[in-house]
């Protein structure tokens, strides 16, 4: 008992919570929702909610004229429409660089060339285990496309990058995922030797 009292007391005085339970309130294919029963360091105890995913690739496809390729569609957690990129989850032991390009095609009928990694970032670390994998590409159009899921109901919009990313600056475009890929792509453009 006094080994794991140590341990215990070793981990809490570094800054960490310690689960003391895990109670799973809803799950489905996408994702879940449990309550954590937590000691915090300064010993009170809590319940906190944590959403639990698989995780997302979104991708940043610029064609050949300059213009990103990006979805209108309805999110149902806002209540209403966003203009964001082609993104979806990520299939479980799926290479997330697969799931870009399977919904770049899917949503907007464009193919990646040049697929290639920005970033993989936690999307909300207070209250999900999320992570966005980002990547940016060459889209060239594919006509077999698009093909949306059966709860998808796209609109593609293409738009030229820098105005894209003025929607971002001015909060038009807000999803987090989009804003970030759109200042990564231009600032990538940008300084690219010509």
């Amino acid at each position: 008992m006094q080994v794991v009292r140590a341990s215990i007391l070793l981990r809490m005085e570094d800054g960490s919570w310690l689960t003391l339970g895990r109670d799973y309130l809803y799950r489905n294919l996408w994702c879940a929702f449990r309550v954590d029963e937590v000691r915090l360091p300064g010993g009170q105890e809590i319940k906190y909610g944590v959403l639990e995913s698989g995780g997302f690739a979104a991708v940043v496809p610029v064609t050949d004229v300059g213009d990103v390729v990006l979805v209108h569609q309805w999110r149902q957690p806002l209540a209403g429409f966003t203009l964001e990129l082609p993104s979806g989850g990520v299939d479980a032991g799926e290479d997330p660089r697969e799931a870009a390009a399977r919904e770049l095609f899917e949503e907007t009928g464009y193919r990646a060339a040049g697929l290639e990694c920005l970033t993989s970032v936690h999307t909300s670390t207070g209250r999900s285990t999320e992570v966005c994998h980002l990547f940016r590409c060459r889209a060239v159009r594919d006509e077999r496309g698009p093909r949306p899921e059966p709860t998808e109901f796209i609109e593609v919009v293409e738009l030229p990058l820098g105005e894209a990313v003025e929607m971002a600056l001015s909060g038009v475009i807000s999803d987090a995922a989009t804003v970030l890929g759109l200042l990564w792509t231009e600032k990538w453009l940008y300084q690219m030797p010509r």
